[in-house]
């Protein structure tokens, strides 16, 4: 599970959905959430982000595809069988990318490059803590 910290800065919700903008760095973030949230209560607040090494997409150009994409470069290749392993230095964090091997043989990626990563804001969760977030 790839972790991130953030900040909540802007909230909009509807009655039964809302959605997240957070800082992470100097970088925003949005995250679709299956329920009402008090923006009052919210902005400002610090939070975990959690998603699955699965849901992370990779690609050498940039493609407005999400609303959630940032550069990182390649820390380490870990290629396997069916799945390859890549892991990404995101400012100070790590994010790693699990993608299958055929698709990863097409990317042409190498340790050391830079390259966009992408998560979809649906995907990304917040993990809960004592403060009922």
């Amino acid at each position: 599970m790839n972790i991130l910290s953030a900040t909540i800065t802007a909230v909009t919700a509807s009655e039964h959905l809302s959605i997240l903008t957070v800082e992470v760095g100097d970088d925003s973030f949005h995250l679709l959430l299956a329920e009402a949230s008090d923006p009052e209560n919210l902005v400002r607040t610090n939070v975990t982000l959690a998603f699955k090494e699965t849901e992370v997409i990779l690609s050498q150009t940039y493609t407005q595809t999400t609303a959630n994409i940032q550069r990182a470069s390649v820390q380490k290749i870990e290629r396997g069988i069916v799945l390859s392993q890549i892991t990404l230095t995101y400012g100070d964090s790590t994010v790693i990318a699990l993608v299958p091997s055929l698709t990863f043989d097409t990317l042409d990626i190498r340790e050391g490059d830079n390259l966009f990563w992408m998560v979809q804001p649906s995907e990304i969760s917040l993990l809960r803590g004592p403060n009922g977030i």
